[in-house]
């Protein structure tokens, strides 16, 4: 809805006032679009002639699932009983065809960086089919 001609296109006015929801001389605009309504701007020309004032709205609200992260190895030593109990506790599951421990890199950037764990991606053939032929280089 356009009250009349700005003289220029919106997005080159200037930022001189940014109200929030409900305060002190946004509360008509606050009436008018309720729980929709995320800011008021009001902008000026490069002229410095002319003041617009512009809303910003909620249209659309979702709720989105995130990916997990990727699968990674972590390598850690068999005297080194304290940090598997850390990475079982973690959800670490042991794969003893490759001598490793299999997690999230999330959770294991979670447990702290640390000299003693090397994490190492899984080969393509496994994140694709979920089986470890060895690691080899596929695009």
């Amino acid at each position: 809805m356009t009250t009349g001609n700005t003289k220029g296109e919106p997005w080159a006015f200037r930022v001189i006032k940014k109200l929030a929801r409900g305060v002190r001389g946004s509360k008509q605009l606050t009436a008018q679009y309720g729980e929709d309504l995320v800011c008021i701007r009001h902008r000026i020309d490069p002229t410095g002639t002319r003041r617009i004032t512009t809303v910003e709205l909620v249209v659309g609200n979702a709720t989105i699932q995130r990916r997990p992260s990727p699968l990674v190895d972590v390598f850690v030593k068999v005297q080194e009983r304290d940090l598997q109990a850390k990475v079982k506790a973690a959800g670490g599951r042991w794969e003893n065809r490759e001598g490793v421990w299999r997690m999230r890199r999330a959770t294991a950037v979670a447990l702290g960086p640390s000299s003693r764990a090397k994490m190492e991606y899984p080969s393509c053939f496994e994140r694709r089919y979920g089986k470890s032929v060895g690691r080899s280089n596929c695009t």
